[in-house]
């Protein structure tokens, strides 16, 4: 239960932090650790998580272990020891050892809900400074801080800004202006469905097909979050749920059992064109921006949350050594060439698995099916830890 400000002694900086989703609960929780206050804006009526499911790496179970959220968010999650790809047969095109990783570091690689994981940052913070209903309309530069104007008609006076506000970012908006997304060429389908029976819950699974993908991961709590990917042809979104399945229905193996189970009156299809930024930007005076809104990033790595709670808990490691002028500058300097890595790796694996040519994907299946298992847990382990 997150302790209530006036009992923590708070420091006199007034912090805004736009946006209630990961990112930016996951900034608050690191700003009162360290005695700030920060205020948290979000322009909906409530703190709701929007998504599926979620793969968080040993990257972010370090952070959590760290931070004392680890055994909250173990309750709920399903441990993996291991992530295949496969192609359309089912038959195995590579592999990743995620116990192997476990053993070398000590932190497991996990899948949960989005919504548990959203829940836990939530209980970890002070609920008072959150402010529902309140999205940002203006931001408008001072000698020293910033005027909010909020729709609502309420306005505020900050000396610090964290925009946390997702890839359609208000904040970005306002300090850099239009930084276009860059679309992937493909779309996605998301659901959370029961796991059935016979599927191994320690095991995430990517089936490739031609120009398309289908994924299951047990996410715990007897659940199974699966995704669907296909090339953008148009009119994707006017698709029905029987439509969506049919166009997937020659992936083979756990995928068929996984399809055979569902139904439109209990299944949640969750739809959306794949993106990220053409442009990384992370600070400018005294604002710098986390997750999403200042480096969104194709979903292929399973890194894209990560990276808002890396940036999160770097941000508040910097604050130990440094004011909160002088981290903001070190902040960008610190994880630019980071995110931007993992952007880069991860736009290369979604062209790699949506090559338009039968060839090409059949030349693509064969270098993947013959590339040592050390290699590809290499590349793997790059994303995770950053080396």
């Amino acid at each position: 239960m997150a302790v209530m400000a006036a009992d923590k002694g708070y420091r006199d900086e007034k912090i805004l932090i736009v946006g209630g989703g990961v990112a930016g609960l996951m900034s608050k929780n690191r700003l009162e650790s360290l005695g700030y206050n920060p205020v948290l804006a979000e322009q909906a009526d409530a703190l709701r998580s929007e998504g599926a499911g979620i793969l968080l790496g040993a990257n972010v179970l370090k952070i959590f272990r760290e931070c004392g959220l680890e055994d909250e968010l173990l309750h709920y999650a399903q441990p993996l020891k291991e992530i295949r790809l496969l192609d359309e047969q089912g038959r195995r095109l590579g592999r990743f050892d995620l116990e192997k990783i476990a053993r070398e570091t000590s932190y497991p690689t996990v899948a949960v809900h989005r919504k548990r994981l959203h829940e836990i940052l939530m209980r970890s913070v002070d609920a008072e400074s959150i402010r529902l209903s309140h999205k940002v309309i203006s931001i408008t530069k001072l000698n020293a801080g910033y005027h909010v104007q909020f729709d609502n008609g309420e306005v505020g006076t900050y000396d610090y800004i964290i925009g946390a506000d997702g890839v359609r970012s208000k904040v970005r908006e306002q300090f850099f202006g239009n930084i276009p997304l860059r679309y992937a060429g493909y779309v996605c389908w998301r659901f959370v469905c029961d796991l059935p029976p016979g599927i191994d819950r320690m095991v995430g699974s990517e089936y490739w097909g031609s120009n398309k993908r289908v994924g299951i991961f047990p996410i715990g709590e007897g659940k199974a979050y699966c995704f669907m990917l296909a090339s953008a042809v148009g009119g994707e979104e006017k698709l029905g749920f029987e439509e969506v399945m049919n166009n997937f229905n020659e992936f083979q193996g756990d995928w068929q059992t996984i399809a055979s189970m569902l139904a439109p009156d209990t299944i949640e299809l969750i739809y959306g064109p794949i993106a990220d930024l053409s442009k990384n930007v992370l600070h400018v005076g005294r604002m710098i921006l986390v997750g999403d809104a200042g480096h969104a990033t194709t979903p292929n790595l399973g890194q894209g949350a990560a990276m808002g709670i890396e940036g999160a808990y770097v941000f508040g490691e910097l604050l130990k050594t440094y004011s909160l002028d002088d981290a903001m500058k070190h902040y960008s300097q610190t994880r630019l060439e980071r995110v931007n890595d993992i952007r880069n790796r991860s736009w290369l694996i979604g062209r790699l698995a949506h090559l338009e040519s039968p060839v090409w994907q059949t030349l693509r299946n064969f270098v993947m099916r013959i590339t040592p298992h050390r290699i590809n847990q290499k590349e793997f382990e790059k994303a995770i830890f950053h080396q």
